[in-house]
């Protein structure tokens, strides 16, 4: 008889791990490579025969473009008030829920409710929300006493800016809960009863022992919640479209209403391009004044 046909350990790995890698490339490496070609052309996607190759002429364009600086200020505040929102928030409710308390289960499981309802459904009911003559949140604090005359919140940039915030806020700071409280539930107890010991009360116990132990767990959060939140997209353009005006513009907005909006898909690429060189050294730059994955110095 024919000995049958056998694979090493190594052959039969490759062999699981093939289909992964090959949507890998696909779907995620493709089209970076895509947009870094296409952002050295002039391309109109209603004439895609007079592609031209422009150099760093779309790169000049939008270094020129002061909406493309606005884009980026108000990405930038955009990111940095939704990420400290999201950390303060997230390390609050978990620290409530980390507690032996009756019923947290319940809250445990009630908490995903944001993060795996669709951007599409929450985004058309915070407009609903946020409607100054029918929406509940102008209703309410007029009931209160609160304010006299409706607030137009997405028809006012200062607004409209604090809405999309707040709905980002609302949306993710449920993905920071789950880290922190899944680090949580690993830090020895024993280190809590020293501390009790040497007479740390509750402010003390929580930066002396409880922020180190989640320093790693948070850099990993806010580095990748930021990358998320600076590329986003849908929320700001289905809550306001980048309005009123272009108060709301994020860089996404900026590029794709260059893409599409102005048949520049080349500016478009460019600026994500431009994006990801962005997000690639504030990154580099973070975890290396963080210290993240250093080994800490014996004393």
């Amino acid at each position: 008889m024919r000995a049958g046909f056998t694979l090493s350990d190594r052959a039969v790995g490759l062999l699981f791990i093939a289909p992964f890698l090959a949507a890998a490339i696909f779907f995620m490496v493709y089209p970076v490579v895509e947009a870094i070609r296409m952002a050295f052309y002039s391309y109109n996607p209603l004439r895609p025969d007079l592609s031209t190759f422009v150099g760093l002429r779309n790169f000049e364009f939008i270094f020129a473009d002061p909406l493309f600086w606005d884009s980026f200020w108000q990405a930038t505040v955009w990111t940095l008030l939704s990420i400290v929102f999201q950390t303060v928030f997230g390390v609050a409710i978990a620290l409530l829920l980390h507690q032996a308390l009756p019923g947290i289960a319940l809250f445990r499981g009630l908490l995903l409710f944001p993060y795996i309802v669709p951007t599409v459904v929450i985004a058309l009911i915070w407009r609903w929300i946020f409607n100054p003559e029918i929406g509940v949140v102008n209703y309410a604090l007029q009931s209160a006493s609160l304010i006299k005359e409706p607030i137009y919140w997405l028809s006012t940039p200062s607004m409209a800016m604090a809405s999309t915030i707040l709905l980002n806020v609302w949306k993710y700071t449920p993905f920071v809960v789950i880290c922190v409280l899944a680090r949580l539930q690993t830090v020895p107890l024993e280190l809590y009863d020293a501390a009790k010991i040497d007479g740390a009360g509750v402010v003390r116990r929580f930066l002396d022992v409880t922020l180190p132990q989640l320093k790693e767990v948070l850099i990993v959060v806010i580095v990748f919640r930021t990358i998320w939140t600076f590329n986003k997209f849908e929320e700001i353009y289905l809550l306001t479209k980048g309005g009123p005006g272009t108060s709301t513009f994020n860089l996404a907005v900026y590029s794709f209403e260059q893409s599409i909006a102005n048949l520049r898909l080349g500016v478009g690429a460019a600026t994500g391009v431009v994006m990801m060189v962005m997000l690639s050294i504030g990154s580099i730059i973070y975890l290396r004044v963080s210290g993240f994955g250093q080994d800490e110095k014996s004393p």
